[in-house]
């Protein structure tokens, strides 16, 4: 959605940096900015607090924008009844993460446009997401919840507080009673709740909705090599597969979108997500690793480019996300009607392209909101192209270069279509997810491509999103906002950990270990166990220690996916009393749920499963197939005697070593 500046008095976000704010600066909402002004002006004027959180690339985030928060009537109402809040969940994932917390105690579900009505002190007594301007389809509508809450406000005030203290009270009881139980029964269990929760037509783990969920599918792949479990393996084909054939997948533009709104992968919501594509290629590698699909491969190169040419920076940093929304109509962008492709291609190409892309003369692509045909096509494979071309009795190498060349004549029409919204800002968690995905499409895809714009991020991350030594969760046009989070320095520790395994650089090294230091300064809570989310904060109504693997792994589960590694490493008491506390803090939640914490569950793996590889002597390393537990370190970085003169190596499995030898098939061997 472009942002719309008209001839009329913006509001308090005029002032913002975030792409999501300033598209809500001339609203007629008298909106606020998160902060103290708007939290004393509540208190001054004594009215409830309007608190509605959302991004920028959000589809139905723009959709009540245009029904509700443009409407002058809804707007007359608000101003009237509320102070007004706006918040940006990529700028403020700590606001975001409590007050989804609250929206799922008190309704059971949640999602964003995120709408929550509080009281001055941030305590909330009504949630909700997406809501229209009149009411309809049982959703109640703000020209009869806005005047529904003043009334209740003015004359039921005591109802309101009996809601607010039973808030509270979740609030409290949400901290996890620690546990000294065993972890090591985590990964199996995890296993067995993802094949219940495992659709088998068509792959993944949702109902109607389907989201890529990468991070179960590492977790699959990693369980299976080191169980053998091949049910785990078929699990991540058939998703990845379908993935990649869907319209989830940009065939085009390269790239994948958001979710889809069917169980087949068809029918995407389009914004397109950094960490989306970073977590996705992270699957891909490591499935292209084990498989060697061609199909993988292509995805993953593909993702590679798209990344490139317009998620980078010119100083190398990844923005956030593009768009659901191009010229005011989602999917525009990515939306084929058959005559236009009839345009394109000759008649003989356009029965080939129809039969394996799925094109319909009436369109394949339904509206989420009406259910009805749109007369326009989203491109999905009916079937592999080689897959298509055997079957055929066409050559499968002549029919992938058709494809190729044909996608390229659809890229070139689509450049001259308006491009979707592109938020710039640049997070340092999403960018070093993104990072630690390239030096996996290095490792797995001998991607140079890969291994430069990794070094280029870090680079850039290093350099302008660290100043005076303080890290910074968040920057734009070349200012930083606010400061790091957890998840940001566990993704940023992640990323170096992950050069330095790839280039054994000391200083990669130094700068993980200075990194989780800060980490654990900053968040460890020393007496409970775990990381919290935020520093302290006197705005956050609580400080949350949030381990819930949602799109993206929690600051949590990547913190100690880090840590146990270190703490193999390096035998460090303070790292592994960080690890054990993390264990007994969580261990009650992760036994019930344990599938929603993949991320955390791939710790407990790497904890129990890990192997070290010392290196003496000059040179680096290269290990030839999928080994995602071994960890590769020079051994003049453990401080683990002289370095040789000729490289060799020694395995150490759960703390024994094997002897050194200078044999690196050998090595090989009993890696195998």
């Amino acid at each position: 959605m472009e942002i719309m500046v008209e001839e009329r008095k913006g509001n308090r976000l005029v002032g913002e940096r975030s792409p999501y704010l300033l598209q809500h600066a001339y609203n007629p909402v008298d909106w606020y900015p998160w902060g103290e002004e708007a939290f004393a002006a509540a208190r001054e004027l004594d009215r409830p607090i309007f608190l509605s959180i959302g991004y920028s690339s959000c589809h139905w985030c723009h959709v009540m924008e245009r029904e509700s928060f443009e409407d002058l009537e809804v707007a007359r109402l608000m101003n009237e009844t509320f102070v007004n809040i706006k918040v940006d969940r990529e700028e403020r994932p700590d606001v975001d993460s409590l007050y989804m917390k609250v929206c799922q105690m008190m309704t059971g579900g949640g999602g964003w446009p995120l709408t929550i009505i509080m009281t001055p002190d941030r305590v909330p007594f009504w949630t909700g997401t997406y809501l229209p301007r009149f009411s309809k389809q049982g959703m109640t509508g703000m020209l009869e919840l806005v005047p529904a809450v003043n009334k209740v406000w003015l004359e039921e005030r005591d109802d309101i507080k009996g809601v607010t203290v039973k808030v509270l009270e979740m609030l409290d009881s949400f901290e996890r009673d620690p546990d000294e139980g065993d972890v090591s029964t985590l990964p199996l269990l995890a296993l067995e709740r993802l094949k219940e929760d495992y659709e088998p037509k068509y792959g993944g783990f949702d109902g109607e909705r389907k989201f890529p969920s990468p991070h179960k599918l590492i977790f699959l792949m990693r369980y299976w090599r080191e169980h053998h479990d091949q049910v785990a393996l078929d699990m991540v084909v058939k998703t990845l597969d379908n993935m990649i054939k869907g319209g989830i997948r940009d065939h085009v533009g390269g790239g994948f979108h958001r979710y889809s709104t069917d169980p087949r992968w068809h029918l995407p919501h389009f914004e397109k997500m950094l960490y989306d594509q970073a977590l996705i290629l992270m699957a891909l590698t490591e499935a292209y690793a084990i498989t060697a699909k061609q199909e993988y491969r292509q995805a993953a190169e593909e993702l590679i480019v798209y990344v490139e040419k317009r998620l980078t920076s010119l100083e190398g940093g990844f923005f956030s996300s593009e768009d659901a929304d191009a010229a005011g109509e989602e999917g525009s962008t990515y939306l084929w009607t058959y005559d236009e492709l009839s345009s394109l291609l000759s008649a003989e190409d356009m029965v080939i392209f129809k039969e394996l892309y799925g094109i319909w003369d009436s369109g394949n692509y339904r509206d989420e909101g009406t259910h009805m045909r749109s007369g326009k096509n989203v491109l999905h494979l009916t079937s592999f192209v080689a897959e298509h071309a055997t079957k055929k009795g066409m050559d499968p190498v002549a029919l992938m270069a058709w494809d190729v060349d044909l996608r390229e004549t659809l890229r070139s029409k689509r450049d001259q279509r308006p491009d979707p919204a592109l938020d710039d800002k640049i997070l340092t968690d999403w960018n070093g997810l993104m990072i630690v995905a390239l030096c996996k499409a290095h490792r797995y895809l001998g991607s140079e491509r890969a291994l430069r714009m990794a070094k280029q991020a870090l680079t850039f991350l290093e350099e302008r999103m660290v100043v005076d030594g303080e890290l910074y969760h968040n920057s734009r046009t070349g200012h930083v906002g606010a400061p790091s989070f957890l998840d940001d320095h566990a993704s940023l520790a992640w990323a170096h950990l992950e050069m330095y395994y790839l280039t054994h650089e000391a200083k990669q090294l130094e700068r993980v270990l200075g990194l989780t230091e800060q980490m654990i300064n900053l968040f460890a809570d020393k007496e409970e166990g775990g990381l919290f989310m935020s520093r302290e904060d006197p705005l956050l109504l609580v400080r949350i220690k949030d381990l819930y693997d949602g799109a993206a792994p929690s600051g949590n589960s990547i913190a100690y996916f880090i840590l146990v590694q270190l703490a193999a490493l390096f035998n460090d008491a303070r790292i592994v009393s960080v690890v054990e506390g993390s264990e007994r803090h969580f261990l009650k939640e992760l036994r019930v749920v344990t599938s929603s914490y993949a991320m955390f569950i791939n710790g407990v793996l790497m904890k129990e499963t890990s192997k070290t590889l010392e290196i003496f002597g000059p040179g680096n390393l290269h290990i030839e197939g999928y080994h995602p537990h071994l960890m590769t370190i020079m051994a003049e970085h453990l401080e683990k005697g002289a370095v040789r003169q000729r490289p060799s190596y020694r395995l150490c499995l759960k703390g024994t070593c094997l002897p050194e030898t200078e044999d690196l098939t050998e090595i090989e061997r009993m890696l195998k």
